[in-house]
């Protein structure tokens, strides 16, 4: 055999080639190559929410293996799939239509981690005493599919074998991988270990009418649950919907969602997204909780019962029709640090609670420290929203152990890297409380936007209710640009908008008080309402905003026998017989007693509040009764009041004499009090947000900004590392070609 005179030069080219096509299959996308993938698979990361496959609930059963379930076993047609020690055990990729009863057994999924499975229920009733009922060991992706117009059940026992808790099996419904469910039929799942349908990977659900009871979690998953076209119904014992994984999010594109649930209606490590259908929830706990960002831009949602509505570090409105009755707050945006010191007031003059007595320096961004058990900056109680343990006893999908919904580290930081904050820019929403005490409407810890949508906030005049509560004791802001709303609640800690607003708002006091079922209204001049609102709840404070607002025009405000005219000098104009917080909070400047300097605000002066009894542990006796007292400018006699002995931050024990004292917009002499200890915060000559260099908090550099945005456009557009490898493997390859062309060609 004779060898080619140019084998030489054809190893050559054949290994450039080689290498050739090394390059561009490893950086297809530099070089503009795109690359064909299958969007089903397990390992794809695309941003699609549901795949053709996904939605496709009516695929072709002429080929499929057919199975019949016969109580104690089955009958198999066809490949793929065999009978065994009463269970039904599918080994390889392709369809299946499944039918009849199965008494104690299960549907075992173990095929190659390639492959793709179809089953289709058609018609089963499948009960296991001490296993799921469907479990994937292995597949790449299992469709779930109810065929039209049949019933499904499948049940499980009470307790599970040791196999399947070693496996981590903890659902009726079980898969160690991503699990479709589609179809048109109907399906309801009862568990009473564990989880009803549980996931380890992606749960999608596209189709079908499906019911699940669980005495755990109804629905859970540990990456992502995405929702469309179908009709869930779930009660849980434990949370309604659960998704559990580092960066687990949920997805709600259309159909019809009811949870009822004894702790959360819907908990996720990560991002909760609602772009239509239908959601409602009645929950013992929070009705929708992420550890990250909620956001909602069309459907509808009602959360009929819980104890705080939607709990998340950024909550974004943009559309949708939103109805929340809490008991606590109805919108949370929480985290960040909650500065004591003074509690939710500042430290003019002595920084008591509430605002502190004086004013002096800003209070509502005033020197605080640090308190990281939740404690709520107005009561200094534990903030059972706020502070509240997430574990719920809830078993995790991979390892079977019990652990908390936010064990999760990477998740702990990444969302502590988030401000919170609430931005509404559309849809309807409304928040009713008539029960609860110390609690707010909209409530964030950091700032709230609003730039459109239509706003009803109703909490009962009680306690230090507040419809609007933000995080002005850190720094954060309030702003109105658009939209309309209409907040009601108790004054004695109502806050306004900023004056740095684009849009006009008042905020309107009465002291009395105003019942139940009356009408707020609004008119200009010529009688015209601008706006309108039935207040479910009693009320004392009103805040009122709306595009027709206007500075300079004259304006009526209506609240059933309460009618008072007033001219919009100030962008957040301030109105009525009382001021705002009996203590102060949220105020600025000066504002002699507890005063209410609002920020952009107006007066200054006594915080006529309601009188104090009950459980007042920072005092001997009870406090005075200030509804009654004038601000025109002299503070009260206090000489007749008992002593302060409780555990009044920073005082030595007993109260400084105010008789006589003015409020002329100069401190009083505390000359005579006693001497303030206690632990005062030092502000060391530096602003509140103020970093030690004199930069801001929460900002970065342009130097910085820069240099991340050219190590990431560097990072885009570098060639991978594992490629220059490859590379050096391929020319060490090609060297030896020609070694070997040269020693062993034809002289």
């Amino acid at each position: 055999m004779s060898t080619h005179k140019n084998i030489d030069k054809i190893c050559v080219v054949v290994l450039v080639i080689s290498l050739i096509i090394t390059v561009l299959f490893m950086n297809g996308n530099y070089f503009g190559i795109e690359t064909i993938v299958d969007e089903d698979a397990e390992s794809y990361t695309g941003s699609k929410y549901f795949t053709a496959r996904d939605l496709n609930g009516e695929w072709d059963t002429s080929d499929a293996t057919v199975i019949t379930l016969n109580r104690t076993g089955g009958k198999v047609v066809g490949a793929g799939a065999y009978a065994y020690d009463g269970d039904i055990v599918i080994t390889s990729g392709g369809y299946y239509v499944v039918s009849g009863e199965l008494e104690d057994g299960s549907i075992i999924v173990d095929a190659y981690s390639s492959s793709k499975v179809w089953i289709m229920l058609q018609g089963v009733n499948i009960s296991c005493s001490d296993d799921a009922c469907v479990r994937v060991n292995q597949a790449d992706k299992v469709f779930l599919t109810l065929a039209p117009g049949t019933e499904n059940y499948l049940s499980g026992g009470d307790t599970y074998s040791d196999t399947a808790l070693e496996d981590g099996t903890d659902g009726v419904i079980f898969a160690h991988d991503d699990l479709t469910i589609n179809g048109s039929g109907t399906l309801t799942v009862n568990a009473a270990y564990k989880h009803g349908i549980a996931a380890n990977d992606d749960l999608v659900i596209t189709g079908g009418t499906i019911t699940v009871n669980a005495v755990k979690d109804a629905i859970r998953a540990n990456d992502s649950i995405r929702l469309t076209n179908a009709e869930v119904t779930v009660a849980a014992e434990d949370d309604g919907v659960v998704v559990a994984g580092e960066d687990g999010y949920l997805y709600m594109e259309s159909g019809a969602v009811n949870i009822t649930s004894a702790d959360d209606g819907i908990h996720t490590s990560s991002d909760i997204t609602i772009a239509g259908g239908s959601l409602t929830v009645a929950a013992g706990d929070d009705g929708i909780h992420s550890d990250t960002t909620f956001s909602i831009s069309d459907g509808a949602l009602l959360i009929e019962e819980c104890y705080e509505g939607i709990e998340a570090k950024q909550i974004d409105i943009s559309g949708g029709e939103i109805a929340i009755y809490p008991s606590d707050d109805g919108l949370n945006a929480n985290g960040g640090s909650s500065e004591m010191g003074g509690m939710n007031g500042g430290f003019g003059g002595m920084g008591g609670m509430n605002g502190g007595f004086g004013g002096g320096v800003r209070g509502d961004a005033g020197a605080q420290s640090e308190t990281e058990s939740g404690a709520d900056v107005r009561t200094g109680a534990d903030n059972a929203s706020d502070a509240q343990e997430e574990t719920n006893g809830s078993t995790d999908v991979q390892t079977g152990e019990e652990s908390s919904d936010s064990d999760n580290d990477s998740t702990d930081d990444a969302a502590e890297e988030l401000e919170p904050c609430i931005r509404i820019s559309g849809g309807q929403l409304t928040i009713v409380n008539d029960s609860g005490r110390d609690a707010d409407g909209i409530d964030s810890n950091g700032d709230i936007y609003i730039t459109g949508g239509t706003i009803f906030v109703s909490v009962v005049n009680s306690g230090s209710n507040s419809a609007v509560d933000y995080g002005s004791e850190s720094g954060g802001i309030c702003e109105i640009s658009g939209g309309t709303i209409v907040a009601c609640g108790s004054y004695s800690m109502a806050e306004s908008f900023d004056s740095t607003s684009e849009q006009c708002s008042v905020l309107y006091t009465i002291s009395e008080g105003v019942e139940a079922g009356t009408e707020i209204s609004l008119e200009d001049t010529n009688g015209n309402v601008l706006l309108s609102y039935t207040v479910p709840c009693s009320f004392s404070s009103a805040l009122l905003s709306c595009p027709q607002m206007q500075l300079g025009e004259t304006y009526r405000i209506r609240a059933g026998e309460n009618t008072e005219e007033f001219t919009q000098e100030e962008i957040s104009t301030f109105l009525g017989d009382v001021q705002t917080g009996m203590f102060g909070g949220n105020m600025q400047g000066q504002g002699g007693f507890g005063g209410t300097n609002h920020r952009g605000g107006g007066r200054k002066g006594f915080g006529g509040g309601q009188s104090v009894s009950g459980n007042q542990s920072d005092f001997d006796g009870q406090m005075p009764d200030f509804g009654s007292m004038q601000t025109d400018g002299e503070m009260p006699d206090f000489s007749g009041f008992q002593d302060v002995s409780g555990n009044m931050p920073g005082f030595d024990g007993q109260m400084p004499d105010f008789a006589d004292m003015q409020t002329d917009g100069e401190m009083p002499d505390f000359d005579g009090g006693q001497p303030v200890s206690g632990n005062m915060p030092e502000f060391g000559g530096q602003m509140p947000g103020e970093q030690a260099d004199g930069s801001l908090q929460g900002q970065n550099s342009d130097s910085e900004t820069n240099d991340e945005s050219s190590d990431a456009a560097q990072e885009s557009t570098s060639v991978n590392d594992d490629t220059w490898i490859l590379l050096g493997a391929s020319a060490l390859v090609l060297l030896a070609g020609l070694l070997f062309a040269v020693k062993f060609k034809q002289k």
